[in-house]
C-alpha cells in the first residue's frame, strides 16, 4: 500500500453494526447462532506515521525519518477494537477514518496468513514485536494476494529483484512464509475452527425389559445430547409397527428440531413381538453443526482505497449427513403360571404326582408334568394372550374328571407376569373299599361272598335282604363298579384267607357329600351261617381313597343246617343211648 502524505486524523467514527469480533458473536457456544452472512461495516484508523513504521529491506529493522526505506508500511487497526488490519493491494492508499463494508472472504492462503498472525504461534517472526511481524505478514499478503503488481516494492523489477535486495535472513522468512501460505489452498486448512460438534444419546445403548412394563406398555427414557447443533432430527429405524417416540412421560416433542438435554421416551405395546426372547431396532439422529471458525474477510469502501482483510469469527450451519444411532434391545417380559395339583381325597390333601398338563395360548404350546409334590410351573410364556390349561394324563385311577380352565391374567390392559393358581383340585370320581369278616373269636373267615350297595341310612338297622341287595348292588362295567345296569349280574367279591374282601373302582355320585355304603353277605362259607347284619361305612369325594370296615360274627362256627361234626355228635349220642339201653336190658335180665 502507498504511504499517506499527510498525518491521519485520530478521530474514530461510530460504526453501525460494529461487533463482528469473537466476543460479541459467540457468548455461549451451546446456543444457536446464525450464519453471519449480512454485510457489516468497520471503521479504520492509522497508528503512528510512515517515518516511524517503515522497515529497511537491507537490515530488516525499523528505520527513522529520511532513511529512504523501501516499501514503508503504515500499520492500520480497526477503530475501537485495535485489531490489526491488512491491506490486499499494492498500489492503493490505505483507508483512513473510513466506514467500509464487508465484501467477500479472503482466498485460503491470505486467510491462513491473517489467522497465523493472530494465532500466537506465528510461522515466522522478525523478532521486532508486533510491528515487525506486521511488516512481514503484510508484505507476504501483498505478494500472495496481488502477485502481478509488484513494482511498488522498489518501483522497478520483478519479485525476484525485490527479494534480492532483502537481508538474507529477512528474505528467507518472507519466502518461507509465502511458500507455507500457498500450501493452504482450501478453506478447511486455512480457517481456525473455534468449536466442536457432538450429537448422540445418553445412554448410547438402551435395553428394555420386564422392569420397564408399565400397565400394557413398555416405557424407557433416554436423553438427546448435542453440542453446537441445530435442527436435530430424531427418528426410529427398523422398529416394529406400534413402537412410538414421545417426550419423557409422554410430553410432546418436535422431532425435526430436538434440543440438547431433551428427555425422550420409547413406548412399546407389550404385545409387540411378545413371543420373541429378544429383538432390536435403532433410534437415529442427525442435524446441522452450528460451526464457528476464525476466517479473514475482505472489506471494501470505494475504488480509490485499499481492500482491507480482518480476522473475524464466521458462523455457518453445516449439515452433518452422518447419522448417530442408538441400538435398542428389547427383551419382552415373559409370564409364569404355577400351581400344586391335589385330589379331593383326604379333604383335598391328596397329592397327585406325575399329572400331565398342556398349556396352550395362540401358537404357543407347552406340556409338563407335576413333580412328586404335585407342583408344576410353566415359564417363558408370551404376554398378551389367554391360555388354556388342560389336564391330559392322570396316573391316579381314582380321578377321572380331568381339570380344565382358561387363564386370562397374562393379557388385557394390565397383564401380570406371574400367576399362581395355588391348589388345583381334582374331584375324586372312584372309591376303593376294604372289608374284613371275622368270627366270634376274631379269626378271619375265608370264602364269604359279598355285594356292595349304596343306600340311604337304614335308621340304625343294617339288615338288607339278599334279594334286595342283589337287585340294587353295583355291577362291573369295564374296569369300574357302577350302579344300575340290572341286565348284568351283581358284582360279587369273596373274602380271602385273611378275611378281606375288596371293592375297587367304585364310581362315586357326581354330587359332593357323604353316602352310606353297605357290604351285604350273600353267601356264607362252609360251616358258617350268613351274617345277620351288613357292614356299613360312609364315603364321598373328600374321604380317603380307601375306606375300610369290619364285620364280626356273633356265632361260633357251627352251622344251623348240619355238618359232619353234628352228625358225629348225633351218632355218638345214639350209640351212647343204645349202649345205655343195652346195659339196662342186660342188667334187668340178669336180675331175673
Amino acid at each position: 500500500m502507498k504511504l499517506l502524505s499527510k498525518k491521519l486524523s485520530k478521530k474514530l467514527l461510530v460504526v453501525a453494526g460494529l461487533g463482528i469480533g469473537v466476543s460479541s458473536v459467540f457468548l455461549g457456544l451451546t446456543k444457536r447462532v446464525q450464519a453471519d452472512d449480512i454485510p457489516q461495516t468497520i471503521n479504520v484508523a492509522n497508528i503512528g506515521t510512515p517515518a516511524t513504521t517503515s522497515f529497511s529491506y537491507a537490515t530488516g529493522h525499523e528505520t527513522g525519518p529520511g532513511s529512504g526505506a523501501a516499501h514503508g508500511l503504515m500499520p492500520i487497526r480497526e477503530a475501537g477494537t485495535g485489531d490489526w488490519l491488512f491491506c490486499i493491494e499494492w498500489s492503493k492508499p490505505a483507508p483512513s477514518n473510513e466506514q467500509i463494508s464487508r465484501r467477500y472472504q479472503a482466498m485460503p492462503a491470505v486467510q491462513w496468513l491473517v489467522n497465523n498472525f493472530y494465532s500466537g504461534h506465528r510461522f515466522r517472526s522478525l523478532g521486532q514485536g508486533d510491528k515487525g511481524d506486521y511488516w512481514l505478514y503484510q508484505s507476504v499478503i501483498h505478494w500472495t494476494a496481488d502477485p502481478n503488481d509488484h513494482a511498488s516494492w522498489g518501483g522497478t523489477g520483478a519479485i525476484q529483484d525485490v527479494l534480492d535486495r532483502l537481508n538474507p535472513s529477512v528474505r528467507e522468512k518472507v519466502v518461507s512464509l509465502h511458500n507455507e501460505a500457498l500450501k493452504h489452498n482450501d478453506e478447511s486448512s486455512s480457517e481456525i475452527v473455534t468449536n466442536n460438534h457432538n450429537l448422540g444419546f445418553d445412554p448410547s445403548n438402551l435395553e428394555i425389559n420386564k422392569d420397564n412394563l408399565q400397565g400394557n406398555t413398555y416405557k424407557k427414557t433416554f436423553t438427546l445430547k448435542s453440542e453446537n447443533m441445530s435442527h436435530v432430527k430424531v427418528w426410529l429405524k427398523n422398529a416394529p409397527s406400534g413402537v412410538t417416540l414421545t417426550g419423557k412421560d409422554g410430553a410432546g416433542v418436535n422431532f425435526n428440531d430436538v434440543w440438547n438435554n431433551t428427555g425422550l421416551q420409547i413406548n412399546i405395546p407389550y404385545k409387540v413381538n411378545a413371543e420373541k426372547d429378544s429383538y432390536n431396532f435403532t433410534v437415529a439422529t442427525k442435524g446441522n453443526w452450528e460451526k464457528t471458525s476464525k476466517v479473514a474477510w475482505i472489506y471494501s469502501g470505494n475504488d480509490n482505497s485499499q481492500k482491507v482483510a480482518k480476522q473475524v469469527v464466521k458462523a455457518v450451519s453445516v449439515p452433518i449427513d452422518t447419522e448417530t444411532d442408538m441400538n435398542v434391545t428389547v427383551k419382552p417380559a415373559k409370564g409364569s403360571i404355577q400351581f400344586t395339583k391335589k385330589g379331593s381325597a383326604n379333604n383335598n390333601s391328596d397329592v397327585l404326582a406325575n399329572t400331565q398338563f398342556k398349556l396352550t395360548g395362540g401358537d404357543f404350546s407347552q406340556t409338563k408334568a407335576t413333580d412328586k409334590n404335585g407342583f408344576i410351573r410353566f415359564d417363558n410364556l408370551p404376554l398378551g394372550r389367554d391360555y388354556t390349561l388342560d389336564e391330559v394324563q392322570q396316573p391316579n385311577q381314582y380321578y377321572r374328571q380331568m381339570y380344565h380352565t382358561t387363564i386370562n391374567n397374562l393379557s388385557g390392559d394390565n397383564p401380570v407376569q406371574f400367576w399362581d393358581l395355588h391348589n388345583v383340585i381334582n374331584i375324586k370320581t372312584h372309591q376303593k373299599f376294604f372289608f374284613t369278616k371275622k368270627d366270634a373269636a376274631g379269626n378271619p373267615i375265608e370264602g364269604a361272598k359279598f355285594v356292595l350297595v349304596r343306600k340311604p341310612r337304614l335308621n340304625g338297622n343294617n339288615d338288607i335282604s339278599i334279594e334286595e341287595a342283589k337287585k340294587i348292588a353295583y355291577r362291573k362295567v369295564g374296569d369300574e363298579l357302577v350302579e344300575g345296569h340290572q341286565e348284568q349280574p351283581p358284582y360279587t367279591a369273596t373274602t380271602d384267607k385273611n378275611g378281606v374282601v375288596r371293592f375297587d373302582m367304585v364310581q362315586l355320585p357326581g354330587v359332593n357329600g357323604l353316602y352310606d355304603y353297605y357290604a351285604v353277605e350273600v353267601q356264607a362259607p362252609k360251616n358258617y351261617t350268613l351274617s345277620q347284619t351288613s357292614i356299613h361305612v360312609n364315603a364321598g369325594q373328600n374321604s380317603p381313597e380307601t375306606v375300610s370296615g369290619e364285620l364280626s360274627d356273633t356265632t361260633n362256627p357251627l352251622p344251623a343246617t348240619g355238618s359232619e361234626k353234628l352228625l358225629i355228635v348225633a351218632v355218638g349220642g345214639i350209640v351212647l343211648v343204645a349202649l345205655g339201653g343195652g346195659a339196662l336190658y342186660f342188667k334187668q335180665k340178669v336180675t331175673k
